[in-house]
């Protein structure tokens, strides 16, 4: 990840750890193990240091809520020397694009991610999605003869995995 707007040393380190956490959360992983050699940084997160500047107090209120995502989350510090990996990382961002490219594949971040409005989908009721779901628990079909068949095609598009319904596609394997 590249960071194209100015950023301080320890916003920086946020933006790389709620990339992180974001990353994790689309793997579904459920334990996290956080490390990092800003002391700063994890301390606010484990909440033992209190973010004073509201910037930073975003940064932590933005974290400790994707953290909630995760059934265990261990986050500890570990001295900037023993942290080899983040090291190097860090040397491979100072590249220009044009030396690093073809060998590893990197987004560029516009804005700060808590500048960015965050969506996450809100139930409130039934949805086109519920009947889909139905067919495939209980097998359960509409009494009208062409819902029921228009019912029968879209599920014939999609897949139920451990509880949660994904749509074939034919360029990624399933869409959720």
């Amino acid at each position: 990840m590249k960071l194209d707007f100015l950023t301080t040393n320890n916003e920086t380190k946020y933006e790389a750890l709620i990339a992180s956490l974001g990353l994790a959360g689309m793997l579904r992983d459920k334990n996290l193990n956080v490390c990092g050699d800003s002391k700063l940084m994890i301390s606010h997160v484990k909440g033992e240091f209190e973010a004073r500047d509201e910037t930073m107090a975003k940064y932590v209120r933005l974290v400790r809520a994707m953290i909630t995502q995760f059934d265990e989350c261990h986050v500890e510090h570990i001295p900037r020397e023993e942290n080899v990996k983040d090291d190097a990382l860090s040397k491979f961002a100072l590249l220009e694009v044009e030396e690093s490219s073809g060998c590893v594949y990197f987004y560029v971040l516009k804005k700060h991610s808590i500048d960015m409005k965050l969506v996450s989908p809100i139930l409130l009721g039934k949805s086109w999605i519920c009947p889909i779901n139905n067919h495939f628990r209980t097998g359960w079909l509409l009494t009208d003869v062409t819902k029921a068949r228009k019912l029968a095609v879209q599920a014939l598009r999609c897949s139920l995995i451990d509880g949660i319904l994904y749509k074939r596609s034919y360029a990624v394997p399933y869409l959720r």
